[in-house]
């Protein structure tokens, strides 16, 4: 099937007249409920659109980028806020509005915001290391950037951070003042499931390293919420008593760290040293100040906001995809391993 198909094409594929296509298309109602279907059923999966809604998707501007960011949880933390602040940044330099979606989208409604004109393009985040919206706007070839990527990305442009290196880093500078019972907080519950590229690579960071340095991996798993990390991060202590440190990947995760280790009566770093993930505005707010990977939020927002942009200005622009290598800054929530005795 050619790149843009046509209304025969369509017809073709579903073995009805070009007539019938058409009449579908414009919400004809003396068509067979069983046929309308068909047709319809065919043009999702030949990737049609009218052509008068692909002018609009190669010629109409709205001046309009959405970012997708659909989240569920209930409590998000700092950095969530500061992609969205950096693609806005980035938006109003070059005239553009930027529109939030947080809801769920399913195929048709993510089609929309294009032919509807609602939308010249959009930034996703969230994503899943197979995700179908990538594989549904890629297919339509319709305009967009990840913050984040998938397991294959020929074609796409992204910006993302390399979370399998900054977990890796965080256990290397652990390691080098005496720690050898880290233990990591993942914050999803069974991320394999759910494909997410983040925590999954975060994880696996976690075991490369456990692996290098021979040491026993002690892993948890917790939702991106404050109480439920610390009640994680407490049963993670209460098995093994004899961690000297806590490796979290976000600064969600971080607060929790610090809730349970305080609860417990313990200090930070003198019983427990403390990585998180965060930028340096929000490091320091943290008593003692979090030793970090240094997660370039705005930054990451704000060039994706610009890759979207070049490419709605020029289509033929470059694919630019950006994977940003970490870096750690070492405050004060680590330090060196207290003297523990070996567990039974």
């Amino acid at each position: 099937m050619r790149n843009n198909p046509t209304i025969r094409d369509a017809a073709k594929a579903a073995g009805v007249s070009v007539a019938t296509v058409s009449r579908v298309l414009n919400e004809k109602l003396d068509v067979a409920e069983e046929t309308r279907q068909k047709v319809l059923k065919t043009i999702n999966e030949i990737g049609y659109v009218k052509r008068t809604q692909w002018q609009q998707l190669t010629s109409g501007k709205t001046r309009i980028i959405s970012l997708h960011y659909p989240r569920k949880a209930t409590t998000e933390d700092q950095l969530s806020h500061d992609f969205f602040i950096g693609a806005s940044a980035a938006c109003e330099e070059q005239g553009y509005s930027l529109h939030l979606i947080t809801q769920s989208l399913d195929e048709n409604r993510l089609l929309e915001l294009y032919q509807a004109q609602q939308s010249d393009g959009i930034i996703l985040m969230e994503v899943r290391l197979t995700d179908w919206r990538v594989d549904f706007l890629r297919k339509n070839q319709l305009p967009f950037v990840m913050i984040g990527r998938c397991k294959e990305n020929d074609g796409v442009s992204f910006v993302d951070l390399d979370m399998e290196s900054a977990v890796e880093i965080a256990i290397d500078h652990l390691v080098s003042v005496g720690h050898e019972r880290i233990g990591f907080i993942s914050i999803l519950p069974d991320p394999r499931r759910k494909q997410y590229g983040p925590t999954i690579r975060a994880a696996d960071g976690y075991q490369n390293a456990c692996k290098r340095h021979k040491l026993s991996p002690i892993y948890c798993e917790a939702n991106n919420e404050i109480y439920t990390i610390s009640e994680a991060v407490s049963n993670l202590l209460d098995a093994h008593p004899e961690t000297t440190a806590i490796v979290g990947a976000t600064d969600m995760a971080a607060i929790g760290i610090y809730d349970a280790i305080r609860t417990r009566g313990l200090q930070i770093p003198e019983d427990i040293s403390v990585v998180g993930c965060t930028n340096d505005q929000y490091a320091g707010l943290f008593t003692p100040s979090l030793t970090a990977i240094e997660f370039p939020s705005w930054m990451m927002g704000y060039e994706a906001g610009k890759l979207l942009i070049e490419k709605l200005e020029n289509s033929a622009a470059d694919v630019v995809q950006n994977l940003l290598e970490p870096k750690l800054v070492v405050r004060n929530s680590s330090g060196l391993a207290r003297t523990v005795s070996s567990p039974e």
